[in-house]
């Protein structure tokens, strides 16, 4: 079965990491409900927007260190790397590379 949309669920909420990878999912929602997630899985899917992300990863965008958009459409974007490093403060992966 493949996933083409994805909301979390109140059972998640302490969820540390989120792998949805590998499916058809145009959107993301209710990440925010996870505060404690630090890693999010979202590659090889049909992602459009960084904009879209960051909305509904707002709860989490503290914590999160970790992030594979790479296969999506966004990942394409001008300034992919530069514009999800100022969305997420604390990033220290973004796909496969590593920030010091």
């Amino acid at each position: 079965m493949v996933l083409q949309k994805w909301k979390a669920f109140r059972p998640w909420s302490i969820s540390r990491i989120l792998d949805v990878a590998a499916n058809k999912l145009t959107e993301i929602t209710g990440v925010g409900n996870l505060p404690q997630l630090e890693d999010l899985w979202l590659n090889d899917n049909q992602i459009i927007s960084l904009e879209a992300i960051a909305e509904a990863v707002a709860g989490s965008k503290e914590k999160l260190t970790t992030i594979y958009l790479e296969r999506n459409p966004c990942a394409n974007s001008p300034n992919y790397s530069t514009t999800l490093r100022q969305i997420f403060p604390n990033i220290q992966q973004i796909d496969s590379e590593l920030f010091a």
